[in-house]
């Protein structure tokens, strides 16, 4: 050596260095923190680290009973040149095992801004914060993961790609990091991190409960980033793994009330993403099918305001009550089976959707079913939300968080049935035979849910209630598709009338986005679907073009929740060998005529029968018109094979009138 004086500290450090003794005896990711590394601290664990165990005292000079110091600085020398080689070949083979920094056109399916080697735990008076963001904003909003009663006493107990993971999610609603210029970036490592650790384990294991935890967390962060093929093999690999450790079944050990209590929550919790993602999957049934117990829920609060009960809440039922977050887990299946029946996009079947052996029949007489077992005790009028003020709503959002997703899915489920363009679709084979009362039925359904929805909309302004739950601003995106449609009509009054809540939806969608990226994509893709069927009305019936085309893609992309993803998305997971570019829409044009209006009284003259004029679409009549035999064809009499791209412009904007009612108490129906 030249520089005999060069000291220990002089030295660049290395990583395998860093670490303590613990972690490279056990192969873990040391975070380095001296004296004591927090990994050691939540192990309560001794942390020693080579440096402390080589040389106790802070002079690094040789002592004078030293017999050859010489030899000793070359043998300490060589030594750091090998750890040095052994941590450059762990650098590599982790680069291998963990994700790094892949650009935009990169094709894994990476968001990693930064090395995860440089990615630690924040301090704990950082993590808890966040970790009571998460139980208050992300807890059964929508999934119930966590026992909430030991949960912040837990924390620094729970495995660290669980803390990553939660730091994931809920770093969006920190008000102290929100205006950071690399608060995305963190996010997105904090994701990357985590999902190294849990693929690590369960490719190493043990796999354990925070494991499926963990899973079922980054496929919420992916769904919401728009990462939804990602998102769907984290929550299958999730739903796999249960399936393997018998999750579904009852311990027969000797377990705490806590851990019992979070693998029910888990369980059903996959079964949440599994049904609200949109997964094609089987899901177990509810617990009387054999699976395990439902969650705990809280009980719903009472009236600051006036704490005695009002004359419905004293009404009296037989009816076990399960709790709030039960409720919504059963109502799941509802939506589920109609997020297939979305993708169908309005197939004509042989069977007509009035017969009890259609689909839309099967998935109506399913949530009638279920709303039977609904306790009055958890249904809109009892719980008088008007009555609530902003400090009750946000004191005890643990079962409002719920009960608004319960109310949401439920109106949701009713429009995505009765929508006017998934019904013209599907009707498209019975033109001739549609039952009047079919009509009204499909008519009152419509105006009354999307109403409930525009109510709690209404609601959440009035009392600066921050919504959480991004499912709510989907719901809110399929009524803003209805309103759009049904906002072209000759009716100046109901068109205004018809915008005012389109542009509604559309506001709370995109405030909703500030917070989650897949609702800003939903607005915008709100706002293209408006600036293309803008673009194609005529307000006079006569003089609409017929050649005119509009693209139903654009309302696939909205109503099908699960295909909310960025453009990228598949681009960036799949290779050569499996990416086959988007699909594309041919030239095909839906065939569709306008449905009949039902009939109804004149408001004004109940003595003479009429149909109430905004009901009229400007060029059907019922039922004189022979819809079957006379289908409505392009002036260039196109052939016709699929109708699920685009749709005849005259056709779309008339079907929907019939839709539009005026005059009835929406209150008087859905009340669920």
């Amino acid at each position: 050596m030249e520089d005999e004086s060069f000291t220990y500290s002089d030295r660049p450090t290395k990583r395998v260095r860093q670490a303590c003794e613990p972690c490279r005896r056990k192969k873990a990711k040391c975070p380095g923190e001296q004296p004591v590394c927090s990994l050691c601290a939540r192990l309560r664990q001794q942390c020693l680290y080579a440096d402390e165990r080589r040389r106790p005292l802070p002079e690094l000079s040789p002592r004078p009973n030293d017999s050859d110091p010489r030899t000793s600085r070359v043998l300490e020398d060589r030594l750091r040149s090998l750890e040095s080689k052994v941590g450059e070949v762990l650098d590599v083979l982790g680069s291998r095992s963990e994700p790094q920094i892949p650009t935009e056109s990169h094709i894994p399916s990476v968001t990693f801004s930064v090395p995860s080697s440089s990615i630690t735990l924040p301090p704990w008076e950082e993590i808890i914060p966040i970790a009571e963001l998460y139980l208050l904003y992300c807890d059964s909003q929508p999934l119930p993961l966590f026992y909430r009663d030991s949960f912040l006493s837990t924390i620094q107990t729970r495995e660290t790609e669980l803390l990553f993971s939660i730091l994931a999610l809920a770093f969006r609603f920190s008000y102290a990091h929100r205006n950071r210029a690399d608060a995305a970036s963190l996010v997105n490592s904090y994701a990357e991190v985590a999902r190294g650790l849990v693929m690590k384990r369960v490719s190493e294991g043990p796999v354990e409960l925070s494991t499926l935890q963990c899973l079922c967390i980054l496929s919420l962060v992916d769904f919401t980033n728009g990462n939804t093929h990602r998102s769907s093999i984290h929550s299958s690999l999730a739903m796999n793994l249960a399936q393997c450790a018998n999750l579904g079944q009852e311990p027969r050990s000797s377990t705490s009330v806590i851990v019992r209590e979070e693998r029910r929550r888990c369980f059903w919790s996959i079964c949440l993403l599994k049904r609200l993602h949109g997964g094609d999957f089987p899901i177990p049934d509810i617990p009387q099918a054999g699976g395990p117990p439902f969650p705990q829920s809280p009980a719903r609060p009472p009236r600051f305001l006036s704490p005695g009960p009002s004359t419905g809440e004293i009404r009296r039922s037989d009816m076990q009550d399960e709790g709030i977050i039960a409720y919504v887990i059963v109502l799941s299946e509802v939506f589920a089976r109609t997020a297939r029946y979305v993708r169908l996009h309005g197939r004509p079947s042989n069977v007509p959707p009035w017969s009890p052996q259609s689909e839309y029949s099967k998935i109506l007489a399913l949530q009638m079913d279920l709303e039977t077992r609904m306790p009055y005790l958890h249904r809109f009028k009892p719980a008088n939300l008007a009555e609530r003020s902003l400090e009750e709503l946000q004191t005890h959002r643990e079962y409002w968080g719920p009960w608004f997703l319960n109310q949401f899915i439920y109106h949701t489920s009713l429009c995505l049935l009765n929508h006017p363009l998934l019904l013209s679709l599907s009707l498209r084979n019975f033109r001739s035979t549609i039952p009047e009362i079919f009509l009204q039925h499909t008519s009152d359904l419509i105006s009354s849910h999307t109403t409930w929805i525009i109510h709690f909309i209404n609601c959440f302004e009035e009392k600066s209630f921050l919504v959480s739950d991004p499912l709510l601003g989907y719901s809110a995106a399929v009524v803003a598709t209805i309103e759009l449609q049904l906002s072209f009509t000759d009716d100046l009054t109901i068109r205004e009338h018809k915008r005012e809540r389109f542009a509604k939806c559309v506001k709370f969608v995109q405030t909703m986005g500030e917070r989650w990226p897949h609702m800003a994509r939903l607005a915008h893709r709100l706002q293209r679907l408006e600036d293309a069927v803008s673009a194609t009305y005529q307000p006079d019936p006569g003089a609409q073009n017929q050649s005119l085309l509009i693209d139903l893609s654009r309302f696939w992309e909205i109503l099908e929740y699960s295909s909310n993803s960025d453009t990228d998305s598949a681009r960036r997971l799949f290779g050569e060998s499996l990416y086959t570019g988007s699909s594309s829409a041919g030239t095909e044009v839906s065939q569709t005529s306008p449905l009949p209006p039902p009939f109804r009284l004149s408001v004004q003259d109940q003595g003479t029968p009429n149909l109430r004029s905004q009901s009229f679409s400007a060029n059907t009549a019922f039922p004189s018109q022979d819809y079957t035999a006379n289908p409505l064809l392009s002036p260039q009499h196109m052939t016709m094979s699929n109708d699920e791209f685009s749709i005849l412009a005259a056709n779309f904007f008339s079907q929907g009138q019939e839709f539009l009612r005026s005059g009835d108490n929406w209150e008087s129906v859905g009340n669920f």
